[in-house]
């Protein structure tokens, strides 16, 4: 919808046009023209830069505030002050507040991918992972971890995943992502986050429910990745949990995979899914 800043202003200052320097009305203009002290030389130098989408609602509430500044400030009785006389910190602080312009910003929660429940299909496949620059994902039984590795020869030390894939008739994401868990035995991958951090992890959690079913509100939606493969062979997998957070590797070798955001350059995040 066009916005048309005329709106935003009284009729009879539709056509008016704002200066960035502000000058005082002239003393003869008559006695209602009151001003206190801190007026004298006073000069207002306005810079706008529009950052994001919605810029246009900022300017017109800066344009609002410079209209109401054009004339003589308008002071309550409790800020009263005759002509030419000082104003007090605590009636300079009042005026200021009655020229405020407001505006309350609605911020969305952030909730789980999709909704309603999930139902497991078919049984688990059989599969490794490895990333991009051709390293492994292996299972380090001392420290419960899986490490990007690179592997020589016919050493097969590769992680065998089990991977279990779901359906949702209610999951509407644009790129036909599709649910799946990620297991190694009793051992699932889940994408939790502490209470005292804004960055989740991965992990590997001990699981004994077999996950047929996983509902989009219950804790169980920590095991739920969006597996989307790009390209010939290209698969990211990213929490249904945490929408926009992906599992990925280091490009150094033999470091734990993590979460990352897709925009983060340090981390690898595409994997090739191998039988």
């Amino acid at each position: 919808m066009d916005f048309d800043l005329a709106d935003a202003l009284p009729s009879s200052c539709s056509s008016m046009e704002f200066e960035t320097k502000y000058h005082l009305p002239d003393a003869k203009s008559g006695p209602e023209m009151e001003r206190c002290g801190l007026h004298a030389g006073l000069s207002l130098d306005l810079e706008v830069i529009l950052q994001h989408r919605g810029g246009m609602r900022q300017v017109a509430h800066l344009v609002i505030a410079l209209h109401r500044m054009k004339n003589p400030f308008q002071k309550s009785d409790s800020t009263h002050t005759s002509m030419d006389m000082e104003c007090t910190d605590e009636q300079f602080c009042s005026i200021i507040m009655d020229n405020l312009v407001e505006e309350c910003v609605m911020v969305p929660m952030q909730e789980p991918m999709g909704a309603g429940t999930f139902e497991q299909i078919g049984s688990p496949e059989q599969y490794s992972l490895c990333d991009h620059h051709q390293k492994s994902l292996v299972y380090c039984h001392r420290t419960m971890e899986l490490k990007a590795v690179t592997i020589q020869g016919g050493n097969n030390r590769r992680a065998r995943f089990n991977l279990s894939k779901y359906s949702n008739a209610s999951t509407t994401t644009t790129n036909q992502a599709l649910p799946v868990v990620l297991g190694i035995d009793k051992w699932k991958l889940s994408c939790s986050k502490q209470t005292d951090s804004a960055t989740p992890v991965v992990q590997l959690e001990c699981c004994e429910d077999q996950l047929t079913t996983i509902r989009a509100h219950e804790k169980t939606v920590r095991f739920l990745f969006y597996k989307n493969t790009t390209g010939f062979s290209l698969t990211t997998f990213e929490s249904a949990m945490y929408p926009g957070w992906f599992i990925s590797t280091s490009p150094e070798p033999s470091q734990p995979i993590e979460m990352c955001q897709k925009q983060d350059a340090r981390k690898l995040i595409n994997f090739m899914v191998k039988n």
